[in-house]
């Protein structure tokens, strides 16, 4: 039977590294440029951006019986819809877009598209950021994800009510995509940063040493 070290706070601490925080994420992407959706500041979603999601796939089951048996291999993959949270600008220009959006992808009053499909489909980038491994200028990245061929299918009403004071509003915007990418450019300066600081520190090197 194999042996299993003592855990203790500086062998975790080697373990989690430098973790990886959930408000450090950014989120962008372009808005269609046909049938008049012109936003002024191309970064507001980074900027109005409350929350948002890592995006998730599942792959499904293929279940087939064999002699009392059931044997499972994999199925189709598939991929969620995506869902972001957004604080409302005083001008509603980024909810007026994501409206736009929609309308291009189906008309109210003619029940089709407003513009031809290629046009209205947008990738989008989240990004995981590091929160050691950057510099003045910014965050340096852990990880990205690209959502390929994007488009919103649902922009969330807003509540209102005399007695809600001190807040902002904010709405979800459900977005349908194609598959996604990753891509985690800093991971291996991210290795390298955080097995040089344990080095530097006395008693936490791998092997417990000073």
């Amino acid at each position: 039977m194999a042996e299993t070290s003592a855990l203790g706070v500086l062998q975790f601490q080697q373990k989690i590294r430098g973790a990886v925080r959930p408000n450090l994420f950014s989120v962008f992407h372009k808005f269609p440029s046909v049938g008049g959706l012109n936003v002024g500041e191309k970064d507001l979603p980074t900027y109005l951006c409350k929350s948002a999601a890592l995006p998730a796939s599942t792959v499904g089951t293929v279940e087939l019986p064999f002699r009392g048996r059931v044997i499972k291999v994999p199925g189709d993959r598939t991929f969620e819809s995506w869902t972001a949270t957004f604080y409302m600008d005083d001008a509603f220009e980024l909810r007026g877009a994501y409206e736009k959006w929609i309308e291009l992808t189906n008309s109210v009053d003619t029940n089709t598209a407003a513009a031809n499909m290629a046009d209205v489909l947008q990738d989008i980038t989240v990004t995981q950021l590091d929160k050691f491994g950057g510099t003045n200028a910014g965050f340096s990245t852990i990880r990205e994800y690209k959502l390929i061929s994007a488009f919103p299918v649902s922009v969330s009403q807003v509540s209102l009510a005399y007695d809600n004071n001190d807040s902002y509003e904010e709405f979800d915007v459900e977005f349908a995509y194609q598959f996604f990418e990753t891509d985690s450019p800093n991971n291996k300066n991210l290795m390298k940063r955080i097995t040089n600081a344990t080095k530097a520190q006395p008693g936490t090197g791998p092997a417990g040493t000073t």
